[in-house]
């Protein structure tokens, strides 16, 4: 590869992230008023028990670009 503004063969190519996106997935509304309702007539003793914690997914975007190591022009690839 040749570099545009100095002519210059010294070039890198990297990949980097541009972004990312995270999602929760948590238990429905059905659940929660189900704990509830086992919290009430049991009289607290679902209290004892820890509440699950909700699942997190996060996509990361990347991108290549190559950098000339001479001038520091870069480019997308």
């Amino acid at each position: 590869m040749i570099c545009s503004k100095c002519g210059s063969e010294n070039v890198s190519i990297q990949i980097i992230q541009i972004g990312a996106s995270s999602s929760t997935k948590g238990k429905g509304c059905l659940f929660t008023l189900g704990r509830w309702l086992l919290i009430i007539c049991t009289f607290g003793l679902w209290l004892i028990f820890a509440k699950k914690k909700a699942k997190t997914k996060t996509k990361f975007k990347h991108k290549k670009v190559a950098i000339c190591q001479n001038c520091g022009e870069e480019w997308d690839m």
